[in-house]
């Protein structure tokens, strides 16, 4: 987790691209907070131009004077204000029903502001809501503070909070606020949108993963961290895609980190981060198209002593709160509102897996006090977008390694990326490791893909490698992998020696560079027993087609694998789809939603398990890996192929067990 860099690169939105990014909240269950009674909210109630008409109710006089007096500007971008509307102030209950009469009611002036005296004894609370119901359609805003405007976004955030089934009369009012003004910190533009259903797609793009996330921190209850504490090693490995707004100009970048940290429990699921070191690698292929490309490579080791704050929920979450930030660096400035990371505990174990869905708007910069330094942006002059998708595990360290600590058969994973001038190419390997107990392991069967775009095209290799025996490894009594097979490596070991890392780069600049990310678990004697079992999807790709399109796919925040038995189970979730034609082409953002997806299982025990996933069209989504012991976890490629086809998009996977 790079804390200068990556914890800080949220997505800065614009109308092309995702922005996931928002502050923290802590959870509470307290009942909402009194307030005094007879109090005023007020708020403006906007829509899509489209959906307007479906909400007024101007009489003749009202039309009059709206032809001389124009309406005041949306604070969101695209929505125009809803005149002569009915607002409502009711109760609801946890799926949004109203409860109980209709407490007070007023109606939205010619500009779309409203006015309303809260009754006697009815106090703020997450239950309680403002309405403006159209002929289809209804608006809702939660009343959790004095200032209340209404509009898609405001329905928004109420349906993630009733989707995640959150006990709205418990919400704190300050974590609400707290939550409903960072998405305040975006902004969002809704102007393509012509009606609410347009609108409510825009916005599940651009805010679905990052409201998910934050309603699952808010909802929940404070963890015990005390067994969380002490010294973590982790690594990442991320895509990235940018693109420029005034020329054909793009880049497809990779980056790789290694850090150390300290984890220390400060009661009540509150716990001191502290960053300690790090390691970075960096490569981008940049050009107007693969055939006027050029390579870019970077490294850097780097002290650091940075603590912050997070929480640690009772389902296992730990939960990391960014602020927004702007980040200058010469001619260039970036956007980096703020994100929560959300790192997922595998079990009650010092393991923890993230995957970020990060981007940043890209401006110039203006020198601001004549002193020949660039030193602001100018948020009128937008030069481009970046998005980027990363998967990280946290892993404690051990005391006091020995050899004769890691024992047993290992599932492997690997992913990796290369490029060099005109070239892309990744990859994906699996097999398994024995070890002996002494230092040395049998390295076995390597089956995988290789998938490449040049100017001429995509390719496609498989990838096979002969076994190898008595390989030696070395281990430092802190758990830090230094070399394997004779060769000097990058890596770790968990300090319940059933998980090992590997992160490792190489690269010339304006040559060639390269990337790659190791797992494996420890696997059981035999197939663990899967059914019942709900894992949240943790899933990173990269597909290279014939037409030159990179598309870049990641998981949303919540996205499960839910095991109806040994042999199947169903995806339900979203996933981000991050698309561009030609290394010089414009980004373009999309989501693609899975409900009740059908997955057959194929447990492989000591061996391979087999996921495999039908698409429309006759393609196939294939996920090959291990479960660990006691199946919390489970590591995987993803390969992703046409009907009668070759895979043309690679990946990994991590499956993590929740606590239902």
């Amino acid at each position: 987790m790079k804390i200068i860099k990556h914890i800080a690169i949220a997505g800065a939105l614009s109308s092309s691209l995702l922005l996931v990014g928002c502050g923290g909240s802590s959870s509470s269950n307290s009942a909402q907070n009194p307030q005094a009674n007879s109090q005023d909210i007020s708020g403006t109630a906007t829509a899509p131009a489209g959906a307007v008409a479906h909400y007024e109710a101007q009489n003749a006089l009202e039309l009059a004077l709206n032809f001389f007096i124009s309406p005041l500007a949306a604070a969101i971008t695209g929505l125009d204000p809803i005149s002569g509307a009915t607002v409502e102030l009711i109760r609801v209950d946890n799926s949004g029903n109203q409860v109980g009469d209709v407490l007070a009611t007023t109606a939205t002036s010619i500009t779309g502001d409203y006015n309303l005296t809260l009754p006697q004894g009815v106090n703020l609370a997450g239950n309680l809501v403002v309405r403006i119901t159209g002929s289809n359609d209804t608006l809702r805003a939660q009343v959790v503070e004095q200032d209340v405007d209404i509009s898609p976004v405001s329905e928004f955030v109420l349906q993630k909070f009733i989707s995640q089934g959150a006990a709205l009369d418990q919400l704190a009012v300050t974590d609400v606020v707290k939550l409903s003004g960072r998405v305040e910190e975006f902004d969002l533009t809704l102007s393509g949108s012509n009606n609410l259903e347009q609108a409510f797609t825009a916005l599940e793009d651009k805010l679905g993963d990052f409201l998910e996330s934050e309603v699952a921190i808010v909802t929940s209850t404070k963890g015990d961290a005390s067994g969380i504490a002490g010294n973590y090693r982790s690594s990442a490995l991320s895509f990235g895609l940018h693109d420029s707004d005034s020329n054909n100009f793009g880049t497809f970048a990779n980056d790789l980190w290694s850090s150390t940290f300290t984890f220390a429990d400060n009661g009540n699921g509150a716990v001191t981060i502290t960053h300690l070191a790090e390691d970075s690698f960096y490569y981008n292929l940049s050009g107007n198209a693969l055939n006027q490309s050029s390579v870019y490579y970077e490294s850097e080791t780097e002290s650091v002593d940075e603590s912050f704050p997070a929480t640690l929920t009772s389902s296992g979450i730990l939960s990391i709160a960014g602020e927004f930030e702007e980040d200058i660096d010469g001619d260039f400035g970036w956007r980096f509102p703020g994100i929560n990371l959300n790192l997922l505990r595998v079990a009650d174990t010092g393991t923890f897996f993230l995957i970020s869905n990060e981007a940043a708007v890209r401006y110039a910069t203006v020198d601001t006090n004549n002193d020949d330094i660039k030193d602001a942006i100018d948020p009128q002059n937008k030069l481009g977008d970046e998005a980027f998708r990363s998967l990280e595990v946290f892993s404690r360290q051990p005391a006091a390694f020995t050899n004769s600590d890691l024992t047993g058969t290992f599932g492997r994973v690997f992913l990796e990326s290369w490029v060099t001038n005109g070239i892309i190419e990744v990859q994906t390997e699996i097999n398994t490791l024995t070890f002996d107990g002494a230092g040395n392991y049998d390295y076995g069967t390597v089956a995988g893909h290789l998938i490449g775009l040049t100017p001429g095209g995509a390719t496609y290799n498989p990838i096979t490698e002969t076994a190898e025996t008595n390989q030696p490894m070395v281990i430092t009594a802190d758990g830090d992998i230094t070399s394997a097979g004779g060769e000097p490596s990058d890596g770790f070991i968990n300090d319940t020696f059933d998980l090992l890392v590997f992160a490792e780069a190489d690269g010339t600049n304006q040559q060639e560079a390269e990337t790659n990310k190791t797992l494996l678990v420890k696997l059981p004697e035999s197939a663990p027993t899967v059914t019942g079992n709900e894992y949240r999807m943790l899933l990173m790709s990269m597909k290279l087609d014939a037409g030159e399109e990179l598309l870049m796919t990641s998981s949303k925040f919540n996205t499960f694998l839910t095991m109806a038995s040994e042999t199947s189970g169903t995806i339900d979730g979203a996933f981000f789809e991050v698309r561009k034609t030609g290394l010089g082409g414009n980004l373009d953002i999309a989501t693609d939603t899975a409900e009740n997806l059908s997955v057959d299982v194929s447990l492989g025990g000591a061996g391979i398990s087999t996921l495999t996933v039908g698409g429309e069209g006759g393609g196939t989504t294939t996920m090959e890996g291990f479960f660990n012991e006691n199946a919390t976890l489970g590591v995987f490629t993803l390969s992703y192929a046409e009907a009668n086809e070759d895979p043309d998009e690679l990946g990994m996977v991590v499956l993590v067990k929740t606590g239902n």
